[in-house]
């Protein structure tokens, strides 16, 4: 027998079988995503429910306009340039500001914003008249109209209004009623959306 023939083969066959490819598992076929619905914003003060009075329109917020984010050419002296530096200096104030911006409210929020400004206003008026800026006299005032645990505070650095008297903040589900009220100023309120950084005021300072 010629054994030397044979050891060659079996020592190939046994190199290769070790290098065989592994046996998979079958694979787990991945999970389906799974769907997130969310329930639409719906309106949660009382002052939202009822009808406005007749004739009065409250103010909207502004909302932000949109930004000159195209090239600038620079001028040969860009020091001397007082139309460049202006520029420059007034697209470097919008943006240090853009987090104060606020969007366009949709339409489904806009009937309960109004109803709530207006109460807010009625609410605040007769206390601007009496020279009352105590912040537990509008936090009174404002429940009995409609708008409880509304924020009622002194102005903050980052707040745009005077910065006498407090600020009013108050969130109806799916709008903002902002203001103030003041002794030198008087009242003033507003409705909108969430400033860009997710409130309806500025962070404390």
């Amino acid at each position: 027998m010629h054994f030397g023939r044979i050891l060659p083969v079996a020592t190939v066959a046994l190199v290769l079988s070790g290098c065989a490819k592994p046996k998979l598992e079958p694979e787990t076929p991945a999970a389906a995503p799974i769907a997130v619905s969310l329930p639409p914003a719906v309106d949660t003060l009382p002052c939202t429910k009822g009808k406005a009075r007749p004739g009065r329109t409250p103010t909207a917020a502004d909302v932000a306009t949109p930004r000159s984010l195209g090239p600038l050419p620079r001028p040969s002296d860009e020091y001397l340039d007082e139309d460049y530096r202006g520029e420059m200096i007034r697209r470097q104030m919008e943006a240090n500001d853009a987090y104060l911006e606020r969007r366009p409210l949709p339409e489904a929020a806009l009937p309960g914003a109004v109803r709530c400004a207006i109460r807010a206003e009625n609410a605040l008026e007769p206390l601007h008249k009496k020279r009352v800026y105590e912040a537990e006299a509008v936090k009174k005032a404002l429940t009995a109209a409609g708008l409880p645990d509304s924020t009622v505070e002194k102005p903050g650095s980052r707040d745009r209004t005077p910065h006498d008297g407090l600020i009013i903040a108050a969130w109806t589900g799916q709008a903002c009623i902002i203001g103030y009220l003041s002794p030198e100023h008087g009242t003033r309120i507003e409705y909108g959306s969430t400033i860009a950084d997710g409130g309806c005021l500025p962070a404390r300072d």
